[in-house]
C-alpha cells in the first residue's frame, strides 16, 4: 500500500502599482513604473521593483517593447535576493465589434541574478469593453508562462475595471487568480491589485 500526499499553499496578497508615461518621439513612449506586492494575508512585505520601459507603436495595431526591471524579493525566511529582468514584447490589438477590443500580448523575459537566469515566455490575451456613455472599462485576461527549463508552470487570471480621473490620470484596480503547477507545494494565490498610471 502506498500513500501520496500533495501540498498545495494558499495566500492573499495586494499589489500596488504607480507608472508614469513619456512621449520621446512620434509613435515610441517611454514608461517608468514602480510597485510594491504584499503576501501573507497582505501583511508582509514581499517584493518591491523598479521598472524602465521603451514602447513603440509600429502599426495602428502592432507594437513592439523592450524593458528592464530590477526587482527586491524578501522570501519566507526573511531573506532579500536581488533580480534582474529584461524583456521583450510584441503586441496586437484590435476589435472584435464596436466598444469591445482584444489583445494579444507575447513577452520573452531573462530574469536571476549574477549566477542564475531563467528564461521564460509569456502570453497573454485580453478582452476589454467601454461601457456605453461612461468611461468604465472593465477587462478580462489570461497569461501562462512557459519556462524553457520547466515547460508551462504558471497561469494568471484577472478580471480588472479602470477609469480615468482626469486627462492625464488613470486609475484601475483588479482581482486575480495565479496558480502554479509542476512543482512541489505549487502555490495558489488570491491578488487585489491597484494601479495609478500618470501620462506626462
Amino acid at each position: 500500500t502506498s500513500l501520496s500526499v500533495f501540498s498545495q499553499e494558499n495566500d492573499f496578497q495586494s499589489w500596488h502599482t504607480f507608472s508614469v508615461k513619456k512621449k520621446v518621439i512620434k509613435k515610441t513612449d517611454i514608461i517608468f513604473k514602480s510597485g510594491l506586492r504584499f503576501r501573507e494575508n497582505s501583511s508582509i512585505l514581499n517584493k518591491i521593483f523598479f521598472d524602465v520601459r521603451l514602447k513603440r507603436k509600429w502599426t495602428k495595431k502592432i507594437s513592439l517593447a523592450s524593458g528592464y526591471r530590477y526587482v527586491n524579493n524578501w522570501n519566507k525566511e526573511d531573506f532579500l535576493s536581488n533580480n534582474h529582468r529584461f524583456y521583450a514584447d510584441l503586441s496586437y490589438r484590435s476589435k472584435l465589434i464596436k466598444r469591445l477590443d482584444y489583445s494579444i500580448r507575447n513577452r520573452w523575459q531573462n530574469q536571476g541574478n549574477l549566477d542564475t537566469y531563467k528564461i521564460t515566455l509569456r502570453q497573454k490575451f485580453s478582452l476589454s469593453y467601454n461601457i456605453r456613455k461612461t468611461k468604465l472599462t472593465p477587462q478580462i485576461a489570461t497569461e501562462y508562462f512557459l519556462s524553457l527549463d520547466s515547460g508551462f508552470n504558471k497561469l494568471r487570471s484577472t478580471i480588472s475595471l479602470s477609469h480615468p480621473i482626469n486627462k492625464k490620470l488613470d486609475f484601475s484596480c483588479a482581482y486575480r487568480i495565479e496558480q502554479e503547477f509542476y512543482v512541489n507545494s505549487p502555490e495558489t494565490l488570491f491578488i487585489f491589485e491597484a494601479k495609478i498610471s500618470y501620462n506626462l
